[in-house]
């Protein structure tokens, strides 16, 4: 039980924010620290529990025992009061065996109870340190990924540094006149294909036709041009 108590001495000695300044990893450390703890927690409570339950036994021998030396002292006394003084003699004797025994099972019983009252601390010592280490834990990994965070917004800012607003409207406008010149680029090409080039044609012949109907409604068909119609005189 000693050892144990030695053990959770040195766990609740240690200097947790120096172990974890001089740590390389922190949290790696405190993760170790935790593991121990909790680790000789359970060690801990599984030795107060057969710690008590030695400081019951021991209790109750002491109790048996002092029950003893009140039964023997009323023996003596029967034996006396029956003019009978070695049976009395005797049963002092064994009163006397039996307060030896009350007073070393209760001498057992109360340092028994003052180990327990020690692992008793030591265990409210234990889930006081986890429970501290836990929390510097916790703010060490919050730290962390505040700094994660805090590099990911500089590295976005220098990105958007690096490539203004401007920067970037002018290049959207690249694309999209690259894709206008594609798209004229097909048209030209859907033009050039024979049924364009017969639709062109025919589209040709009708104004032609139209221009030939234009002349000779100008200028008849002798070609010289026909004046305009007067309206009749009323």
């Amino acid at each position: 039980m000693m050892s144990i108590l030695g053990r959770i001495g040195e766990l609740l000695s240690a200097n947790i924010n120096a172990m974890l300044d001089k740590a390389e990893d922190p949290e790696k450390m405190a993760d170790e620290y935790l593991r121990q703890l909790r680790s000789q927690l359970f060690e801990a409570k599984t030795s107060v529990a057969t710690a008590m339950a030695d400081e019951r036994k021991l209790q109750q021998r002491a109790n048996e025992q002092f029950d003893e030396v009140r039964d023997w002292q009323t023996k003596a006394a029967t034996a006396l009061r029956n003019g009978d003084e070695e049976l009395a003699r005797a049963a002092l004797q064994r009163k006397v065996q039996a307060e030896k025994l009350a007073e070393q099972y209760d001498e057992q019983y109360k340092l028994q109870a003052d180990q327990v009252r020690q692992l008793q601390n030591g265990l409210i010592g234990l889930e006081n340190r986890i429970a501290e280490t836990q929390a510097k834990r916790d703010m060490i990994v919050a730290k962390k990924n505040r700094v994660h965070t805090q590099q990911a917004l500089q590295q976005t800012a220098r990105g958007l540094t690096d490539v203004s607003a401007l920067d970037k409207l002018d290049q959207l406008e690249e694309r999209v006149d690259d894709q206008l010149n594609r798209a004229e680029a097909m048209t030209e090409l859907e033009q050039g294909t024979l049924e364009n080039r017969f639709r062109q044609l025919e589209n040709q012949t009708n104004v032609d036709a139209e221009l030939e109907e234009l002349k000779r409604q100008l200028f008849g068909p002798t070609g010289a041009e026909v004046p305009p119609a007067v309206p009749p005189q009323e």
